[in-house]
């Protein structure tokens, strides 16, 4: 059984299938919630909220101050990493991964050095001083983001 997901309408072609992420719901979405006789706001926290970053969407339904159903929308920050990453060596990686969240990078590289050193089968040779800076870096990008 298929669902229709007015996030990602989706259409088979040749190259197989292809999701439309538009965004455009919004008025279906409003005029659904119109026909109800229930009191409820819907707040669209759209991408360009301050909180979001520019690389989420999110349609709150509330009643009072209490969140009733929250639709996500995804995407809004697509770089192309894992197309990037199969011309890249793994050297090369970190570059890559640092762009996945500009706000918190450090965690993205430390997870991808993780799996190299684990790929590699390095992980007992990393130097505890290593491994304590990591964390400090990391504690210190969570402080400022």
């Amino acid at each position: 059984m298929t669902t229709f997901d007015p996030y990602a309408p989706s259409r088979d072609t040749t190259e197989g299938t292809v999701f439309s992420v538009t965004g455009g719901d919004w008025d279906s979405l409003i005029q659904e919630i119109g026909s109800t006789k229930e009191e409820r706001v819907v707040v669209n926290m759209g991408p360009q909220h301050p909180s979001t970053h520019g690389v989420l969407r999110l349609i709150l339904e509330l009643e009072g101050e209490t969140v009733t159903e929250v639709r996500c929308g995804i995407g809004y920050l697509h770089t192309g990493i894992e197309k990037n990453m199969e011309f890249r060596n793994w050297t090369q990686g970190t570059t890559f991964v640092t762009r996945m969240d500009y706000l918190g990078p450090l965690f993205n590289e430390t997870a991808y050095c993780l799996a190299v050193e684990k790929l590699l089968g390095i992980t007992n040779d990393v130097p505890e001083r290593a491994s304590v800076i990591r964390v400090m870096m990391m504690e210190l990008n969570r402080i400022s983001s």
